[in-house]
């Protein structure tokens, strides 16, 4: 009975033990960096890991192929970006990934720029729309009073303000419900051309066009409009791949 014992301790997958203070029950992580972590509250008897782990070790097995196989075939370089640069704000964030078998990819902020990205083993591309709205609530903190504080210096009309991600626009105004909707992707801009683009779309609360007023307008309060006009039709170049998928 003992031999058999050691068989099955033997067969087990490897696997690194992490204990956390937060931990209320024994968690089983896989990801490409570290292969299958078991994490435990403090205090929990060690023993016991070998049979939680031979229990799940269907899952672990699937999670560990699934791992094996991204190692073999490159990934494209708009996968898993490493960092995100936010030049608007000034700030950086390192990511770390990690398999989860849940069905939903989550974000969150584990430390100062730092982010944990879990992704679903069977969905690989989850991450992207996680990823994606992370940088939407980034522009609610950051864009929007941004630009309260410009129309309010202004004094320019301003129903609500909206932040999505989009393909196409930097932003745009509606005349109709006076709202003002930005791109959360203007955050991977300078500063001085988000910015820049949250004066455009204010002055349209006076000149719903691109009529010479309009510009007047926008060159009354930012002197080097055209200067900037023309960094901005480059400015794509700054979005990272992995948005543009």
């Amino acid at each position: 009975m003992a031999t058999a014992k050691r068989e099955t301790a033997r067969l087990l997958p490897a696997y690194t033990i992490r204990e956390s203070a937060r931990a209320k029950h024994v968690r089983l992580r896989v990801s490409v960096s570290e292969g299958l972590v078991v994490v435990i509250p403090k205090g929990f008897n060690r023993c016991h890991i070998p049979v939680l782990v031979d229990e799940r070790r269907a899952w672990i097995e699937r999670a560990l192929r699934h791992i094996e196989e991204h190692r073999a075939v490159p990934a494209p370089a708009a996968l898993r970006p490493e960092t995100i640069d936010l030049a608007a704000i000034g700030r950086v964030w390192r990511t770390e990934w990690h398999g989860t078998e849940g069905k939903k990819a989550t974000v969150s902020e584990t430390g100062p720029e730092r982010l944990r990205i879990a992704e679903p083993i069977g969905n690989p591309g989850a991450w992207r729309p996680a990823l994606r709205q992370w940088l939407i609530e980034r522009g609610r903190e950051h864009l929007i009073p941004w630009a309260e504080d410009l129309a309010e210096e202004l004094g320019l009309p301003v129903g609500r303000i909206s932040i999505r991600c989009q393909k196409t626009r930097w932003g745009s105004y509606s005349t109709k419900s006076r709202t003002v909707s930005l791109n959360a992707q203007l955050l991977f801009l300078p500063e001085r051309l988000a910015r820049f683009v949250l004066l455009h779309e204010l002055c349209h609360a006076r000149h719903p066009n691109h009529s010479p007023a309009f510009w007047n307008l926008v060159r009354s309060h930012k002197s080097d409009t055209d200067r900037l006009r023309v960094q901005l039709r480059t400015a794509w170049r700054a979005i990272p791949s992995w948005l543009q998928q």
